[in-house]
């Protein structure tokens, strides 16, 4: 019998949870301190593509469809 739609993968979650507390304990041992500029930028660059939403490409149909000369 398949799972309900939209529940998640019993395998999925549990490694989820895993790389979660791999990722935590990691940063926990991060001393951003020594680290030097290059890569606390480098950082700061893979943390936010992970934490803010992406923005989505969006077109105007409406602009588009317009004559050119009106």
């Amino acid at each position: 019998m398949p799972r309900p739609k939209g529940s998640q993968n019993k395998i999925t979650s549990e490694i989820k949870d895993k790389l979660q507390l791999l990722i935590d304990d990691l940063i926990a041992s991060l001393n951003v301190n020594e680290l030097d500029a290059n890569q606390r930028i480098k950082m700061l660059q893979i943390v936010i593509q992970h934490t803010l939403p992406r923005m989505k490409k969006t077109t105007n149909e409406e602009i588009e469809n317009l004559p050119l000369f009106l």
